[in-house]
């Protein structure tokens, strides 16, 4: 998992742009829009992707996007255009938890300010941390948000250090909600 997490974090580098620190805006409601608000849907993520035309990512990329271990399926894809302001990566994932299916979806980028990403998680989703875990170079942060009635465990994994300039990878995981 550490050298998926390192060729993720190269491949995010080699795709950075010149974007902002403003672009925390675009990629929150990118975030908020494709993995929180209805929750994290694998099948919806795919449909949004072909219909997008978003890049395929390579097995060793999807699998760094992954917030849990072992996943059951996995897809992942390189998202620009159609008003993103700069490259961002998608993942999503299915898996069973201690007897529950659940999704994750994920998204990671470079050049942004994490700091108000993080902001925004909270103005918008009045998220509660739980956890933090540091490390010299990066710090990782798990919280939960309610949204519409449902649980979701959001991760956000931002530098030790930022500087408005971020690489950044937020999760939300879900218990799998299923239609009736």
């Amino acid at each position: 998992m550490v050298r998926s997490r390192t060729i993720l974090q190269a491949a995010i580098l080699c795709v950075a742009s010149t974007a902002g620190a403003e672009d925390s805006n675009t990629s929150f409601d990118f975030f908020r829009r494709h993995c929180l608000s209805s929750g994290p849907d694998f099948d919806r993520t795919v449909r949004a992707a072909q219909a997008h035309g978003w890049t395929p990512l390579g097995d060793e990329v999807v699998i760094g996007l992954a917030p849990v271990d072992d996943p059951e399926s996995i897809e992942g894809w390189a998202a620009q255009g159609n008003g993103i302001g700069q490259p961002l990566f998608v993942g999503v994932a299915k898996n069973n938890l201690g007897g529950k299916s659940v999704q994750a979806c994920t998204v990671a980028t470079s050049g942004v300010d994490s700091r108000g990403f993080e902001r925004q998680l909270f103005d918008v989703f009045d998220a509660e941390a739980i956890d933090e875990n540091r490390s010299p170079t990066h710090v990782h942060k798990l919280y939960s948000v309610i949204v519409k009635g449902r649980n979701e465990l959001v991760t956000l994994t931002v530098p030790a250090a930022p500087d408005g300039r971020d690489q950044l990878m937020a999760s939300s995981i879900a218990e799998t909600q299923w239609e009736n």
